[in-house]
């Protein structure tokens, strides 16, 4: 007879405000590339087209388990505040950014 464990139980919690789908799409494939199973909550309603976002300030959020919560909101800081690497290869434009 084998003994299996029951499911664990855990909350999600939401880590991060996302302005529009697109975003919130971007960071859950992030997060998941970190190891982190995030899933993305919506709080448009069906017909009202983008009232809530008006409402809340926000398109919907992301929601991670809490034992991730933590690690999850710093890899999205550090995602947010990481720059683009440049090309040394890439010529500057006239305000010597690469181009």
């Amino acid at each position: 007879m084998s003994q299996e464990k029951a499911p664990r139980e855990e909350n999600l919690v939401s880590v991060f405000g996302v302005p529009d789908e697109a975003t919130a799409t971007m960071l859950r494939d992030f997060l998941a590339e970190q190891g982190i199973e995030a899933t993305t909550v919506s709080s448009q309603i069906p017909w009202f087209g983008t009232i809530e976002a008006a409402r809340k300030g926000h398109w919907g959020r992301i929601a991670v388990l809490e034992r991730d919560a933590v690690r999850a909101r710093a890899l999205i800081e550090d995602f947010y505040a990481a720059q683009p690497e440049t090309d040394a290869a890439s010529p500057a434009d006239e305000n010597g950014e690469p181009g």
